[in-house]
């Protein structure tokens, strides 16, 4: 699917979604992204160590920047959102 297409289908469902629901979702994002920023250990680096581990710390600093990107995005529209803030 196209980013625009699945941004679109996120919009719509967001219409139509209840709010549990939508707490249900965004729970499955802070999971992903809590994944994503996992650190690195012995398995991301494969069976024998065979992977670089250049690739293994690219790919780490990748993700995990997603993962920060993310979870940075959606504290600062809740924030925003409901005036909140620790």
């Amino acid at each position: 699917m196209h980013p625009d297409q699945r941004q679109q289908q996120i919009r719509t469902l967001i219409q139509t979604a209840s709010a549990e629901q939508l707490r249900t979702a965004l729970e499955a994002v802070l999971s992903a992204t809590a994944d994503a920023q996992r650190e690195r250990d012995v398995s991301d680096y494969g069976i024998g160590g065979w992977r670089s581990p250049d690739v293994v710390d690219a790919e780490f600093e990748t993700r995990s920047g997603v993962g920060d990107e993310v979870d940075s995005s959606v504290l600062a529209a809740l924030e925003a959102e409901t005036g909140g803030g620790f």
